[in-house]
């Protein structure tokens, strides 16, 4: 190739390259997730005063954009600055706009409204928004998710969360943009059409109000401009099991100086609509109403909710109410209520809708009471103790004080342990508390000081032995005295007891020494009685075990006197029985004793023989005792010694021997006889 070739060849593709590159001026390719904006130079009008982008034939960098696509421009009037990427806002974001160009604000607006509203089609066509009064500033409206060609000369975008608020909670709400508040006013009322503040254009237009919000958002996900409405994230107010909640309301109409609570307008018990409370002429302070266990979503910039207990009456016990709220006592005048017993009435106790102590108590229960409005005053109407001891009372139902240190009327020193039981009945307890306060009060300032005082009395007019010494008619009197004067407070007294009595060592050591000597005498005296006693049983004893023998012989001898009578009679029949026998057998027993007469007659002689030889023997004396001895020997009955020896007797020579002999005869002749030859009949004779 020759060098005229080349150069030729070499000046064809400058030409080409030259001509591509001043082609690719005119024609400007936009990608498809692009736009590109553009500048006219050179040749146009002048921008408008106050103006940042050029529309139409002006001069400058221009509101216009090229979309995605092949476009012609005359260049080098008109180039490309950029090609930026399109804005995309996700799910959980939010695009804040604000436009460097457009009308200015009106004075005292932070935010710019939308005029133009949906002809720039969410701020994606930047010449109706400038042509159709588009304002410049931070825009009310904003981007939702999606993809969109913004012009990013004209209009910032800023992304942010969208804001959410979780359950159990509440999203309050300060308005940066508004109508002022009226003087006084605390909070921006209630505006329709602002959907949860989202449509903040619509919260403008409709007289919204700048600062803290009545309105609030509940749980849940909201598109809201935070460059207008800032948004704080508070917690639900949870009434708990056994609570209240006290509410004190921060905006509405002044409480009157007398009021201490205001009274709620009806529909509002929940305290969640703000401003229903207000333009049902609701008071700012505290409220009447209370919030019982719940969850309540409430706006604390308008309530201020503080918890308390509910009122708790336990079994023997009763609440009497002091009301704080109602009509002036002074217009109630008692119809049921006379006298009292100390002479004054009881004015200040008054039936519900007074002011005032209620006449009506609360049995045990919980009780969901406003305490600002009502007073709670517990008073047990079981049996209650207050004892004065040396060893302090634990219980919650008995209150202890010290034992009283009191002075005897001899001078003695001695303490005094008393307890004193006594009750309130539940119709009384709205009495109790007019005059006296509490149940503290009524046992330290009414009950102690009634009781020692007449204690003190007591024991000083008495000296301090016989005042234990008359312990039961003391206690009794002191009891009487302390019922006449509670009497007094509608309190009923159920006992008064003396429970210990320390009086002075010494007269202790007196008193037990003389004790102890009467009850030695005392002894003494019953030991002698028991004994004088113990003669007299004893003598009674002896008389008794004598009396028992007596009646035993009266009574044998009336036994054998029966017994003789019987045999007496059984004998009268024998022997008639026995004559009858004897006559049958008379003549027979006569010719036997006829036979027997002669036998008889000569043993008779032979037997007179033979005491005619004794005597001539032994003496008519000797026979004669001899005679005797078998007598008494057959009868069985020892009347001399075995053996007697002496002297003489009677002038008898020998007569001791005789004795002797004449006695040792009958033992023999004993002897010899048996027992059934003694006590057995003799035998009849045999024929």
């Amino acid at each position: 190739m020759t060098e005229q070739q080349i150069v030729v060849l070499v000046a064809s593709l400058f030409g080409v390259v030259a001509g591509l590159v001043l082609l690719s001026r005119f024609l400007v390719n936009v990608g498809s997730d692009r736009i590109a904006v553009l500048e006219r130079r050179f040749i146009g009008k002048e921008l408008s005063p106050g103006r940042v982008f050029a529309l139409q034939g002006e001069v400058g960098f221009k509101a216009e954009y090229l979309a995605p696509g092949l476009h012609f421009i005359l260049w080098p009037i008109t180039r490309v600055v950029a090609k930026p990427r399109f804005i995309t806002i996700g799910a959980n974001e939010l695009g804040i706009v604000e436009a460097t160009d457009g009308a200015a604000l009106p004075a005292g607006r932070i935010f710019a409204d939308d005029p133009a509203g949906q002809q720039h089609d969410n701020f994606q066509l930047p010449v109706e928004f400038l042509a159709h009064g588009g304002i410049r500033g931070k825009q009310l409206r904003f981007l939702t998710n999606g993809t969109f060609k913004i012009h990013p000369g004209l209009f910032k975008v800023t992304k942010i969360v969208k804001t959410v608020v979780p359950e159990g909670q509440i999203g309050v709400i300060t308005a940066a943009d508004g109508a002022p508040l009226a003087p006084g006013q605390l909070l921006g009322r209630s505006v329709p059409d602002h959907d949860n503040f989202q449509k903040a254009e619509a919260f403008l237009k409709n007289g919204g109000q700048k600062g803290p919000q009545i309105d609030f958002l509940r749980p849940g996900t909201y598109n809201i401009n935070t460059e207008i409405f800032k948004v704080e994230i508070s917690d639900a107010i949870r009434i708990g099991e056994n609570e209240i909640g006290i509410v004190d309301a921060r905006d509405g109409l002044s409480m009157a100086r007398s009021d201490v609570v205001v009274h709620t307008p009806e529909d509002v018990n929940s305290f969640q609509d703000g401003q229903l409370f207000l333009d049902k002429g609701g008071k700012r302070g505290p409220q009447e109403n209370i919030l019982t266990p719940g969850t309540y979503y409430i706006n604390p910039y308008m309530f201020a909710v503080s918890k308390r207990k509910q009122a708790l009456v336990r079994q023997g016990e009763v609440a009497v109410l002091i009301s704080n709220i109602g009509k002036d006592p002074s217009e109630f005048e008692p119809e049921t209520d006379g006298p009292h017993p100390d002479g004054s009435r009881t004015r200040h106790v008054v039936p519900k809708g007074f002011r005032g102590i209620q006449r009506e108590v609360l049995g045990p229960g919980a009780y969901n009471i406003n305490p600002l409005a009502y007073s709670v005053i517990i008073i047990p109407t079981t049996t209650r103790s207050v004892d004065w001891s040396a060893e302090k009372a634990k219980s919650r139902e008995i209150t202890g004080f010290d034992p009283f240190q009191v002075v005897s009327h001899d001078g003695f020193e001695m303490k005094v342990e008393v307890r004193c039981q006594y009750r309130i009945l539940p119709e009384n307890a709205p009495y109790v508390v007019q005059k006296i306060g509490s149940v503290e009060e009524l046992e330290t300032n009414v009950i102690h000081p009634q009781i020692d005082g007449i204690f003190r009395a007591q024991v000083s007019r008495s000296p301090a032995i016989a005042y234990q010494q008359n312990r039961a008619e003391e206690q009794k009197a002191a009891e009487e005295a302390v019922r006449q004067d509670l009497a007094k407070y509608r309190v009923e007294v159920v006992s008064v007891m003396i429970t210990n009595i320390h009086l002075p060592e010494a007269l202790m050591k007196t008193t037990q020494q003389k004790n102890l000597a009467e009850q030695e005498k005392s002894m003494y005296d019953a030991k002698k009685d028991a004994e004088q006693r113990r003669i007299e049983f004893e003598k009674t004893r002896a008389e008794a075990d004598a009396q028992v023998k007596i009646i035993s012989a009266e009574a044998g001898i009336k036994v054998a006197q029966h017994e003789a009578r019987q045999v007496e009679e059984r004998a009268r029949g024998d022997a008639a029985k026995v004559q009858l026998i004897a006559e049958a057998e008379a003549s027979k027993t006569k010719q036997i004793g006829d036979a027997e007469a002669s036998v008889v007659q000569s043993k008779g002689e032979a037997q007179a023989k033979a005491y005619r030889d004794q005597v001539d023997a032994l003496t008519a004396q000797g026979v004669t005792t001899v005679e005797v001895m078998k007598a008494i020997s057959t009868a069985g009955l020892k009347i001399t010694p075995d053996i007697i020896v002496g002297g003489a007797g009677d002038g008898v020579e020998g007569g001791g021997l005789v004795q002797v002999l004449l006695a040792q005869l009958v033992r023999q002749q004993r002897a010899e006889v048996s027992p059934q030859a003694i006590t057995s009949p003799p035998a009849p004779p045999t024929a």
